[in-house]
């Protein structure tokens, strides 16, 4: 994936690695030589994790006190500084599964933190002498209303600030002027979204598949819409009743999801504003019938996705006391010819919720 201008270097920018959310890291991975351990406990979800130009660990965790920006030395773990974000909302939510007001966010390409809050504003927080400093704080509670929450924050490639709602609200804030443009698909979001190099917005909603681009009034618009299966519960181990997946980009022209069908699917899109083809490549199913979910976006590497299950993940609770959740690792080809799909593996492993 090409690295977005308004982000910080893939593999350092967000919990999906870069702006096609493809969880691909181009480095190498532990040796397993001399290893040590090295840990600290903050007491709460630290999800998105990213790196600085220095190589330092800048992440939002949410705990049941709320949530805090951390800046933390990568090699001890030590806590170098903190940023109280707004606290949640009582009421809110299972603490364990709802992302929403600051568990997406992205570091941009000066080391600043792009934070969605509980407040329904989003914080631009820049590393300062002393710490973390505020250095923009851009209000969007005229276009998210009350009671619903900011779920993710991105730029796309011309720097427009983009954001998606729980509720179904998507909207950009022009970056100078704070000025904000939204357009409601009254659909429920629960999952980050994706952004490409030709301006689409890549966005799961729990009904449908939609490309979005901005308008040229400035506005969200909608460039296609494309539904996809479900079987309308929500399964244990997602948030809702739909996909559980943040869109995942390959190459210049796909862009993958799973659906909440029974068993639930593997499904790939052309992402192109228009095609004289079918929008849907394929549809590959995965895992078995009453024993499949996912709300972890998926791996996307050449033309394989990998997808894990976690069906049955509720909280820390599923995995005490000798229990676990459903099994299954699985991984979907697409075909040579770029028409259809397969499953080429099947692994046992379990993965109770864990981002691939």
């Amino acid at each position: 994936p090409p690295r977005h201008p308004f982000m910080a270097p893939n593999g350092r920018s967000n919990i999906h690695v870069d702006a096609y959310q493809t969880d691909v890291h181009q480095g190498p991975g532990p040796l397993g030589k001399d290893m040590s351990r090295v840990e600290t406990f903050l007491s709460a979800d630290c999800a998105s994790v990213t790196f600085d130009s220095k190589g330092r660990i800048v992440t939002v965790c949410v705990g049941v006190d709320g949530p805090k920006l951390f800046l933390i030395d990568a090699q001890t773990l030590e806590t170098l500084a903190s940023f109280p974000l707004p606290p949640r909302i009582p009421g809110g939510g299972n603490v364990f599964t709802d992302f929403a007001g600051g568990g997406y966010f992205y570091l941009d390409e000066a080391d600043r933190a792009v934070i969605p809050t509980t407040s329904r504003h989003i914080y631009i927080v820049r590393q300062g002498g002393s710490g973390f400093e505020l250095e923009r704080d851009y209000d969007v509670t005229g276009a998210v209303p009350l009671g619903d929450k900011i779920v993710s924050a991105l730029p796309d490639w011309s720097g427009r600030l983009w954001f998606v709602s729980q509720q179904g609200v998507v909207g950009i804030v022009d970056r100078a002027s704070g000025a904000v443009t939204a357009l409601p698909l009254r659909e429920r979001i629960e999952n980050s979204f994706a952004v490409d190099g030709t301006g689409g917005v890549f966005v799961v909603t729990e009904k449908a598949m939609y490309r979005l681009d901005a308008g040229s009034s400035g506005f969200p618009v909608t460039t296609w819409r494309e539904l996809y299966e479900n079987s309308g519960i929500a399964k244990p181990g997602q948030v809702g009743a739909g996909s559980g997946t943040t869109p995942t980009l390959l190459g210049k022209d796909l862009v993958a999801i799973t659906d909440n069908a029974d068993p639930m699917n593997v499904v790939v899109y052309r992402r192109a504003p228009s095609t004289d083809s079918s929008r849907t490549v394929c549809v590959q199913p995965v895992f078995e019938r009453g024993a499949s979910a996912t709300d972890n976006s998926l791996i996307g590497a050449g033309r394989s996705l990998i997808v894990e299950n976690n069906y049955g993940y509720s909280g820390p609770a599923s995995t005490q006391d000798g229990k676990t959740t459903t099994p299954g690792l699985e991984r979907v080809d697409l075909d040579a010819d770029g028409t259809g799909c397969r499953s080429v593996w099947r692994s046992q492993e379990i993965a109770p919720t864990v981002v691939p």
